[in-house]
Parts: C-alpha cells; sequence; structure tokens
C-alpha cells in the first residue's frame, strides 16, 4: 500500500477520460510530509490518506481559496500522529499478532 497517482485519481473520483497529470500534487504532499518529519512509510494507511488528503487540498485550491486556518489545523493534526507512527502491519503478521 503506497500513495499511487491512481489510488490518487480514485480518491480524487476524477471520469476516466480525465488524464490530468496528478504527480505534481503528490509530490509536493510528499515533499511537505518530509518537511514535517515524517518518515516515508511503504505501509501506513494513515500517512497514505494524508497523503491524498494534502494533495487533494494543492489539487482542489489551486486557485489559493482554501482557508489557511483550516488547512493548517488539518496538517497538524496529521503530523503530530505520523511522526511517531510505524508501518502498519501486512495481512501475514495480523494473523500471527497476538490478541
Amino acid at each position: 500500500m503506497a500513495a499511487t497517482e491512481a489510488g490518487f485519481r480514485e480518491y480524487l473520483r476524477l471520469p476516466e477520460e480525465n488524464r490530468e497529470n496528478l504527480a505534481l500534487y503528490l509530490n509536493a504532499a510528499r515533499s511537505k510530509s518530509r518537511a514535517a518529519g515524517i518518515p516515508e512509510f511503504q505501509d501506513n494507511g494513515h500517512y497514505e490518506l494524508f497523503l491524498y488528503t494534502l494533495a487533494g487540498i494543492y489539487y482542489d485550491n489551486r486557485g489559493m481559496e482554501a482557508p489557511e486556518a483550516n488547512v493548517r489545523q488539518l496538517i497538524n493534526s496529521f503530523v503530530l500522529e505520523l511522526r511517531y507512527a510505524h508501518e502498519d502491519l501486512g495481512e501475514t503478521e495480523r494473523e500471527h499478532e497476538p490478541l
């Protein structure tokens, strides 16, 4: 599980005929994440959601119309949790995890 352009396209619910390049928004979200001290997770659903959410904010607000306080609060909430997060357990690891 990793944030991909195809996954981001699905997250935005863009029609299939929309071939806009979304890599710019995902790359910006990854850069912001690194600058905030968040490790680049390979298997963490919360991290993936953060990247899609932040990239979606960048995409939806290309005209810089979003209230900055709301965006800052959302980013801070994710950052505080993800700085100390770990990778999610894979399916095989979940099967052997003690209850």
